[in-house]
């Protein structure tokens, strides 16, 4: 695990060398210049809550150090490019907590300006009575050293006087964003910004801090996990009498480094409630033996490279409240047995390969408040009978589901966020949205 970073290979896909390294990230290539030999893309070298256009050389020299990327876009915050195609010139969509997008028209040669097409003015009445403050970003530094970012709405303390406040806390813990950033969408997350006028502190943070550093395991840590286990031997072969059995309700193993195949033998220990193996190595099969846990309650399996299909026998853990396979590499499709899980409240399926169609069975889950399926090979179209569940958050971004987006959700008038960009549905939200889903605060359907 470690940072994204640019990589020559030749037409026979042997790797000639990187472009780009460091404790930093590229987030996307924006253009290719092979008669210049450069390459342009945007990344985070100036730090994680930016993102900026660089440019590298493109055909590099595996003798030499190589040179540091130059930046082209200006001024802190986020910046989107758009290259031309003769590769003289760039848009530049530039926005930071402290202003609203601004669209410029740059130089592909050293960034320079070559003439503004557009920027949001500050003095609209409507804006001003907002009274939009920009949160503050608070570092917070984790155990193992890395550092985690936050945004904090604070109220007014002219208002609602010296802290301590009530506070809410919005965590994301997926994969693959950073939504904590020096963004304008920061600025103007209306929710957040609406409890701060009211008094109360929120909190956003996000721990997708792999996408940041890499997590490795010293010799001390080895040597100290090695310890620990001989410890627990020897504690338990000091007892002499033991007439209930030791009981094991709760695996927490995240993000240990560890690396090898689930053992079957999980299924003997029938008192486990709690499964927390995310960031890990695992691969190979979920075993079957998994359907033994009848007192499951969470099973967290998430950023591990397990492969087959998702086990049928885990219709058995009946009191199975979250399952979290996200970013694996499992296969097949979704078991319909997953709809006699009655008590599901989150289902997470997103980064693997599952294929076929939302079986109508998730229908059944009346408590399901989560469906994630976000990047898989899923067809077919949405089942009405989702309209059933308590669905709050639905995910189903970049698959291949088609047909019109069925009216029964509307039923669900909990709905904070609903994504199906990047399929082929058709068809049209009614335009009465806002009073179907008066919590909602993130609707996107871009590219069907």
């Amino acid at each position: 695990m470690g940072f994204r970073h640019l990589y020559l290979h030749d037409a026979n896909g042997n790797c000639l060398g990187p472009i780009t390294e460091g404790d930093w990230m590229v987030e996307q290539i924006a253009g290719v210049n092979e008669a210049a030999g450069l390459v342009y893309f945007t990344g985070t070298l100036h730090g994680p809550l930016e993102s900026n256009l660089y440019c590298a050389k493109l055909f590099v020299d595996g003798s030499e150090t190589l040179q540091a990327p130059l930046r082209l876009t200006h001024g802190k915050g986020k910046h989107m490019v758009v290259l031309d195609h003769q590769m003289q010139s760039f848009v530049d969509i530039h926005d930071s907590l402290d202003f609203p997008t601004k669209v410029l028209l740059c130089s592909l040669t050293d960034g320079s300006l070559v003439r503004p097409l557009y920027e949001q003015p500050f003095n609209i009445p409507r804006f001003k009575r907002l009274q939009l403050e920009p949160p503050e970003i608070v570092q917070v530094q984790a155990n193992d050293g890395t550092i985690l970012y936050g945004a904090m709405y604070k109220p007014d303390e002219t208002r609602f006087g010296p802290p301590p406040y009530k506070t809410l806390v919005s965590v994301y813990g997926g994969p693959s964003v950073q939504l904590v950033c020096d963004s304008w969408m920061n600025t103007v997350d209306m929710r957040a910004q609406y409890l701060r006028s009211r008094g109360i502190l929120v909190w956003k943070v996000v721990l997708c801090f792999h996408l940041w550093r890499p997590v490795t395991a010293s010799r001390s840590m080895l040597q100290q996990n090695e310890t620990d286990r001989l410890a627990l031997i020897a504690f338990k072969a000091g007892i002499t009498q033991d007439p209930l059995g030791m009981l094991i309700v709760r695996l927490n193993l995240f993000s240990y480094g560890l690396v090898g195949s689930l053992s079957p033998h999980i299924g003997n220990l029938t008192f486990l409630r709690t499964v927390i193996l995310q960031n890990n190595g695992f691969h190979g099969k979920l075993p079957s033996e998994i359907g033994c846990l009848f007192l499951l309650r969470v099973l967290y399996l998430s950023n591990n490279s397990f492969q087959g299909t998702v086990p049928t026998n885990l219709t058995y853990c009946s009191e199975l409240r979250e399952l979290n396979l996200i970013d694996n590499k499992l296969d097949g499709q979704i078991p319909k047995e997953l709809g006699f899980l009655l008590k599901l409240r989150a289902l997470g399926l997103t980064l693997n390969n599952l294929t076929g169609k939302i079986l109508a069975s998730l229908g059944n889950l009346s408590s399901l408040t989560l469906l994630s399926a976000t990047y898989n090979h899923l067809e077919g179209s949405i089942p009405e009978e989702l309209g059933r569940t308590s669905l709050d958050i639905i995910h189903l971004m970049f698959n291949k589901l088609t047909g019109v987006i069925p009216s029964s959700l509307y039923n669900l008038s909990n709905m904070r966020a609903i994504q199906l960009g990047e399929n082929q549905l058709e068809g049209s939200f009614s335009q009465d949205i806002g009073v179907a889903y008066p919590h909602l605060w993130c609707l996107g359907l871009v590219n069907n």
